[in-house]
């Protein structure tokens, strides 16, 4: 199944509390988008037209879908964002954050730059695999395209960038092309 839906903003999606998104695993992209459309951001090699903050995946590459959909998905990784977001800009009491987009937020100091109301999300499912390849499939050609990872993808580590051609260095997974829709989103 690849159900994908358009740029939605986040606030609205947590008002509904995230009622209608889906339990299966995918990947999401969160734009900063302002007054209707896209924040432009310069990057090293060039500028993202798009305003694309992050990009990320339900899971850790178990591939263990039962494990996937008890953790709710898109749905609950999504939500975890949010509570993360709200934490950041101080709507929340600051716990163990539980996604790396609150501190990500924090420590860059984007969370005085960037509104609340101005962060929109894309998802789309896959299977629990395949949405952990999609997801370093886009950061990898994001990061060809404009010299380094989205801002607020933080923690991407070496892993990321040693997918050469046909498969990753030491894994057995082959690496299959980035999903059209994906890289439509993404503007690559």
């Amino acid at each position: 199944m690849n159900s994908h839906r358009p740029l939605k903003p986040l606030k609205e999606l947590a008002l509904k509390r995230f009622r209608g998104l889906p339990i299966e695993p995918g990947v999401y992209v969160v734009f900063w988008i302002r007054g209707g459309g896209p924040v432009r951001i310069p990057r090293i090699l060039g500028v993202d037209e798009r305003g694309i903050l992050y990009v990320g995946s339900t899971g850790r590459g178990g591939g263990d879908e039962r494990r996937a959909k008890s953790r709710r998905g898109l749905r609950g990784r999504i939500r975890s964002l949010w509570i993360s977001i709200e934490m950041a800009y101080g709507r929340r009491e600051r716990r163990r954050y539980p996604h790396t987009l609150g501190p990500s937020l924090a420590y860059t100091g984007l969370h005085k730059a960037v509104g609340v109301d101005d962060l929109w999300i894309y998802y789309k499912v896959f299977g629990a695999r395949e949405a952990v390849h999609q997801e370093r499939l886009a950061i990898l050609e994001y990061a060809r395209r404009y010299g380094e990872p989205p801002p607020l993808n933080l923690q991407v580590g070496r892993r990321y960038f040693m997918i050469l051609g046909l498969g990753e260095l030491n894994r057995s997974r082959l690496s299959v092309e980035l999903d059209p829709d994906l890289r439509s989103v993404l503007g690559l």
